[in-house]
């Protein structure tokens, strides 16, 4: 049993048009998911730092001075705050690095989630267009045929 030519040219532009979509979708929901892992580790990074800056300026009223090197806080011993200046400071290093990888994988993510969606949209035009030029050419051979 032959598919007819129509049916053919329909199931084709369903293929075309799902194929995109489904993809565009795809990578929407996964660079969704990436941003909100930025975000996260954005938040996360911040509050490390705060709190950081927070046992900094406790530590600069202890010893009544006013710059403090970040190196000898976090590494002087004799500091009540060394301890937590060091939690602080690992977990701000480990963060800062997720960040960065977090940026990148949405931004690997979202382009081609952007892509996809434009080109599900141009081809939806195309097929419209070439469909209304074979409906065009089917009209004309079944007025040509007596």
């Amino acid at each position: 049993m032959a598919v007819a030519k129509k049916k053919k040219r329909l199931l084709s532009y369903i293929a075309i048009i799902g194929g995109l979509a489904v993809l565009s979708l795809s990578f929407f929901t996964v660079s969704q998911y990436e941003k909100a892992k930025c975000n996260a580790s954005i938040y996360t990074l911040t509050m490390c730092e705060k709190q950081l800056k927070r046992y900094e300026t406790a530590y600069k009223k202890e010893k009544g001075i006013e710059e403090v090197n970040m190196e000898e806080f976090i590494k002087d011993d004799s500091s009540p705050y060394r301890a937590a200046a060091e939690y602080w400071d690992s977990n701000a290093r480990y963060f800062r690095k997720e960040v960065n990888k977090n940026s990148a994988a949405y931004n690997g993510t979202s382009i081609p989630a952007y892509l996809f969606s434009v080109a599900t949209l141009v081809s939806f035009g195309l097929i419209l267009k070439h469909a209304e030029k074979a409906k065009e050419k089917e009209d004309e051979e079944a007025v040509l045929q007596p």
